[in-house]
């Protein structure tokens, strides 16, 4: 309060000083007597009648009002009552008015708001309930509080709010309160709470009520795209309600819930279609940590470090439409290798990625690797879906099929480190309903074909260090067809790292030799 009258004074040609002597206690304040606030309010009531106000400031020993003057209304009076100790005790003393013909100079306040919007009579409710909404150790208390209009996420308008100050100990924060007595928020980063915040470790924060909040704000819709867990906080990224086309940044620190200031075009998700919009009542947030006690159960024994937290609606797939949390685990922080969780909603487990180094095979053209593929694959896409071709190489698989999407085109889906990703919708070239396969088909080739065939090309292919470097399953279409509907796989070989000049043969599922060259 002294660093806003020594803001003020320069511009203020005089001061008019009118004391009533009222004692009081002098263990009572402005924060914490109501009866004492009173006094203060009724004097301010005074002397500003029923102006609209701008700011309104509360210490221990001071209120202070800033209220609309003038025939028009811009200009603005400060007004303050101060408690004076006297030799009888204290007295309420007002100060003002200190004039502003353009408002106060050290903030720039949103807007004007009505006395009747201020709801002064639930003041007293809102202050004694405040320090509950800031989690220290121990019980804290008042030390200020201020009141302006502000934005409210969710609210197209702005309203009043109250900005509280509390301290316990070396604990500190503020709390932030609508006029109506509904918390708006807190931040919580200087608490001892706040401090050793880890929203990935610690299960006992309000997850349900943080989501419940969210829901709110985004009006229950399928509007948001991605939820990302951090240490500190949880960010979403939600189609913006005031401007649809727009996606908008929110956070959620444990304590306030905060709108970015950046905002990015919604085609930043629709055109890639990696994800779809979903409402956050059906993202299982609230059960965040019964997610990730699900993906830590399903992890390898130690990797228990969690990297990375994200949700997001991957388009669907099978008779899989729903939200997905991707959790990354490591064995310790900073490693390079990952074992990815993919969780849903209720908790259960959609698929899990091992790292490299603790798999059961060495290369996706191995039977152990294709047949890893193929199960993860079924996991996640569905066991009776259909695709034209399966694609092996060391380090991924893939698969391509029609995208249910995009009626007409195709997606690829791939297997690798990070799990399944999905990758661009595009046009059929050449890809018909006819010479779609199945899992069932696709796995009946012969054994030979992967544990004899590849070393026996390379052997012929005559070229130091050439390898198969990719392997293909799929009906043969447009160049080969067996009267009995039989499959064919097709081995590529190259020398690395470029492949280059490379060959390939065909053979037909049961191992026949069907063509090749180079």
């Amino acid at each position: 309060m002294a660093k806003l009258l020594r803001l003020l004074g320069g511009v203020l040609p005089f001061l008019l000083l009118v004391s009533f002597g009222l004692p009081a206690s002098a263990q009572s304040t402005y924060l914490n007597d109501k009866q004492t606030f009173d006094t203060a309010w009724t004097l301010l009531a005074e002397q500003i009648g029923d102006s609209d106000l701008l700011w309104l400031g509360l210490e221990p020993d001071s209120v202070s009002v800033i209220a609309a003057t003038g025939q028009s209304g811009e200009e603005f009076n400060l007004w303050t009552v101060r408690r004076i100790k006297k030799d009888q005790g204290f007295v309420d003393s007002v100060h003002g008015p200190m004039h502003m013909a353009d408002g106060p100079k050290f903030i720039v306040p949103p807007g004007r708001y009505s006395q009747a919007e201020l709801q002064i009579s639930r003041l007293w409710t809102i202050l004694s309930n405040a320090p509950e909404g800031l989690p220290t150790r121990a019980p804290g208390e008042v030390t200020a509080a201020t009141a302006s209009l502000g934005p409210v996420l969710g609210q197209a308008n702005w309203a009043v709010k109250w900005n509280i100050s509390i301290k316990s100990g070396r604990e500190f924060g503020q709390v932030y309160v609508l006029a109506d007595g509904r918390l708006d928020g807190a931040d919580i980063s200087h608490t001892e709470r706040g401090r050793s915040m880890n929203l990935r470790t610690q299960s006992d924060w309000p997850f349900e009520n943080a989501q419940g909040r969210f829901a709110d704000i985004f009006d229950g819709g399928e509007n948001v795209f991605k939820i990302s867990v951090l240490t500190h906080g949880v960010e979403i990224d939600a189609v913006k309600p005031a401007d649809p086309a727009q996606v908008q940044g929110y956070r959620w620190n444990g304590g306030s819930f905060r709108q970015s200031a950046v905002s990015k075009p919604i085609s930043f998700y629709t055109l890639t279609g990696g994800s779809l919009p979903f409402a956050i009542t059906a993202s299982g947030l609230a059960r965040l940590p019964q997610i990730l006690a699900a993906a830590r159960a399903e992890a390898p024994a130690g990797w228990t470090h969690i990297d990375r937290v994200e949700a997001t609606r991957p388009p669907p797939a099978g008779s899989e439409s729903g939200v997905l949390w991707v959790i990354e685990l490591q064995s310790a922080p900073g490693g390079r290798e990952k074992a990815v969780v993919r969780v849903r909603p209720d908790a259960s487990i959609h698929s899990a990625t091992l790292p490299e180094s603790l798999r059961a095979f060495e290369s996706y053209m191995s039977l152990k690797g294709m047949s890893d593929a193929f199960v993860q694959f079924q996991n996640a896409l569905g066991k009776d879906i259909r695709f034209f071709e399966m694609t092996f190489r060391e380090d991924r698989a893939s698969i391509t099929m029609p995208d249910p999407e995009a009626p007409g085109n195709v997606v690829d889906y791939t297997l690798g480190s990070s799990g399944i990703t999905r990758g661009f919708s595009r046009p059929r070239i050449m890809e018909n309903d006819v010479d779609l396969i199945t899992f069932a088909q696709a796995a009946q080739f012969h054994h030979q074909l992967i544990t004899h065939v590849p070393a026996m090309l390379v052997k012929a292919f005559k070229t130091e260090n050439a390898e198969v470097f990719k392997i293909k399953l799929w009906n043969g279409a447009p160049f080969y067809k067996d009267p009995k509907g039989a499959l064919f796989m097709q081995m590529y070989v190259g020398v690395p790292p470029q492949h280059n000049n490379s060959g390939h043969a065909v053979f037909r599922f049961d191992g026949e030799y069907v063509d090749g060259g180079r």
